[in-house]
């Protein structure tokens, strides 16, 4: 429950405004950090855990070279760009889930057939608490960072978030 600090009214959580005199709720409903670990998630910006360079690709690279490159950077995913645009994400679960058996018989075909697209991206500025919400609902392990300009700048991984929050402890 939110207390109206007007009237002292009791209003159900989420409430954006006092059901009894109508005065705003939300800055009261934002929820604050109770631990350093909290803090982190909710304050900190994706700039902090110093994105890993990407590694980009354009779509109709063979996706036989890429997993090469892959394996050769001990990467887990290649952002794919058109005309400098972010258009897709190969990662090592594309790989998994949508080559599988038949590997060696795709390697010479272009990676955007097997990219995940549309991709997710954060922004540099964007908090690590919003990285963790794409990661969860989209099932995703990395995500492409993008700089002021919408320019690739970096890929952070569910890795990265967790050395970060471990560094916090």
């Amino acid at each position: 429950m939110i207390t109206c600090p007007d009237c002292g009214f009791e209003n159900i959580d989420g409430a954006d405004e006092c059901e009894k005199c109508s005065q705003p709720l939300s800055p009261l409903s934002k929820p604050r950090p109770a631990t350093r670990l909290e803090r982190c998630v909710m304050k900190d910006r994706i700039e902090a855990l110093v994105p890993r360079e990407p590694f980009v690709v354009s779509g109709a690279a063979p996706v036989g070279e890429v997993l090469r490159q892959m394996v050769a950077r001990s990467i887990g995913s290649a952002v794919i760009l058109e005309n400098r645009q972010v258009v897709g994400i190969f990662t090592e679960r594309d790989a998994l889930c949508r080559l599988n058996e038949d590997a060696a018989g795709l390697a010479d075909r272009p990676v955007s057939a097997f990219m995940t697209s549309p991709v997710e991206t954060v922004g540099t500025k964007d908090r690590v608490a919003f990285a963790l919400h794409k990661m969860d609902l989209g099932g995703y392990r990395h995500l492409p960072v993008l700089g002021a300009e919408g320019r690739i700048v970096g890929v952070i991984s569910v890795r990265d978030i967790l050395n970060h929050l471990l560094a916090a402890l």
